[in-house]
């Protein structure tokens, strides 16, 4: 999953870079894209981050109808989960594309509840607390990213539990190779984020 965050990451920030670069060429500027979103402190500061375009029209044209967060914590919650269930049928109608909005969804609403109920929590501004949350972070979002990945829930599971060392009889997904090939890619990445 790691290998496929870089993936994602490089292959949508990619294009939408060659986007700006053309439209630059044609004397057009766009916005940025992508900010760093690996190196977000929780899953709404990733939304903000990452694919701004997407982000902004979630949130411009479902979120605020359907009452954003004028509405309550409950009706709040509520809409953040609407708004990523449809976020999810964006990149296609399956069901692992709803279960990848639907975690979203459900991580913003725990991170909104700790908030709220945790508003100034000193150890968070301190230099291992900046280090801890955008480990936690982007742990999550390559968590979720299992679901954006593969096609069928047997295949997400099985690759959850290789995740978390229990796949059965030590199979072995990647080489020693490989996953050396995707540390040094992923410490590139986190360092430039």
């Amino acid at each position: 999953m790691l290998a496929f965050a870089g993936q994602i990451f490089f292959d949508f920030s990619g294009y939408s870079t060659c986007a700006i670069g053309a439209a630059l060429c044609l004397g057009f500027e766009l916005k940025d894209n992508f900010r760093f979103p690996y190196g977000a402190v929780g899953i709404s500061d990733f939304w903000r981050r990452w694919h701004i375009s997407i982000s902004t029209f979630l949130r411009d044209y479902l979120y605020i109808p359907l009452g954003g967060n004028r509405t309550g914590p409950a009706r709040a919650t509520r809409n953040l989960v609407i708004v990523m269930f449809l976020g999810g049928l964006w990149p296609g109608a399956a069901w692992m594309f709803v279960v990848w909005g639907l975690l979203h969804g459900l991580c913003l609403a725990v991170e909104h509840a700790l908030r709220n109920l945790y508003k100034n929590i000193q150890w968070t501004m301190t230099f291992g607390g900046q280090l801890l949350l955008p480990a936690l972070t982007y742990i999550t979002v390559c968590f979720t990213w299992v679901f954006f990945r593969v096609a069928d829930f047997p295949t997400a599971a099985r690759l959850v539990r290789a995740m978390v060392g229990l796949l059965p009889g030590g199979d072995a997904i990647l080489m020693t190779r490989e996953i050396l090939q995707i540390g040094v890619v992923t410490a590139g990445l986190l360092v430039a984020h």
